[in-house]
C-alpha cells in the first residue's frame, strides 16, 4: 500500500479532515505528507509505526508492508507482504 494510502486510512479513523492535521496527529511535517503524496514515497519505520498505533493495528505489519514497497525484488515483496497480509494488515 503506497504512503498517503496508509495516510488516508488514519485520516478516515481518526475523522481527520486536512494533511496538516494529518501531520501532527503522525508526529512528521506537513512536506513529508505532501512528499508522501507527490513522489509516492514510503513511510519511514517512526512514521510506520505511528500510523500503525493511530490505526489501533501492530506496526509490524505497516513497517512490513512499506518494506516491500521500496523493495525491487519481487521474491522479496511478495515474502514481505505475505507475512503483512498473515498479521492481517492489508485483509
Amino acid at each position: 500500500m503506497k504512503a498517503f494510502e496508509w495516510i488516508d486510512r488514519v485520516k478516515n479513523a481518526r475523522g481527520i479532515e486536512s494533511d496538516y492535521a494529518a501531520a501532527k496527529a503522525l508526529g512528521v511535517t506537513k512536506q513529508a505528507i505532501s512528499t508522501y503524496r507527490a513522489k509516492g514515497s514510503t513511510l519511514d519505520e517512526n512514521a510506520a509505526i505511528s500510523v500503525a498505533k493511530l490505526l489501533g493495528i501492530p506496526p509490524a505489519g505497516v513497517v512490513l508492508d512499506q518494506a516491500a514497497e521500496r523493495t525491487k525484488s519481487p521474491e522479496i515483496r511478495a515474502t514481505l507482504l505475505a507475512e503483512a497480509n498473515r498479521l492481517c494488515i492489508l485483509c
